[in-house]
């Protein structure tokens, strides 16, 4: 199968939408969470390989990101972006059962990512993180991190470094409006 094949066999089994110049599936979207991928190929003949990257979210996890970042959109954001998993082409040609083994790899993926020792390691991480690359990938996660911990005073801290002007590191999607926002959520969760 060729890409453009790939993306029509997927279309017709699975919710897609257009991202930039690729196509995005959405191979979960309920109550227990979001799992959606990016199918692609590299490289040619005996060395042609399958690739699929899968990203997800849980539905407790929009509860909390969208009061502190999208008050107003329905955005989904990703919380983990997982791995890229490969799939050797059999004698450089794409089948559909390797493309359905790479789906049943992403729906594994999130299985294992969605567990909650996973996830309280994953924050913990982030709680911590305060500096390092790349940070557009954990910066809202430790804003979020900060909320659940109830870490009040953490969040204020940011709130008046960036009123004086010091972004302390934060990258520029970062804005004054979210640890505003942030604060009263921390102040409900610290009171339990």
């Amino acid at each position: 199968m060729k890409k453009a094949e790939i993306i029509k066999y997927l279309k017709g089994q699975y919710k897609a939408k257009k991202v930039d110049s690729d196509w995005e599936f959405i191979l979960k979207d309920d109550d227990e969470g979001y799992l959606a991928f990016f199918p692609g190929t590299f490289g040619t003949g005996s060395t042609r390989t399958l690739l699929g990257m899968p990203s997800m979210t849980l539905p407790w996890l929009l509860k909390l990101y969208r009061p502190i970042f999208y008050p107003d959109k329905k955005a989904t954001p990703t919380f983990v972006a997982g791995p890229q998993f490969k799939l050797p082409a059999r004698e450089g040609v794409i089948y559909k059962e390797q493309i359905d083994e790479l789906v049943e790899r992403c729906f594994e993926w999130f299985q294992q990512q969605s567990q909650q020792e996973v996830v309280a390691t994953e924050f913990a991480r982030c709680y911590e993180k305060i500096t390092g690359f790349p940070p557009a990938g954990w910066q809202p996660k430790h804003i979020m991190a900060c909320v659940l911990k109830g870490d009040v005073d953490r969040l204020r801290g940011y709130l008046d470094a960036f009123k004086r002007g010091d972004r302390m590191e934060f990258i520029p999607i970062i804005k004054q409006e979210y640890f505003e926002r942030a604060i009263p959520l921390a102040e409900k969760y610290r009171s339990g």
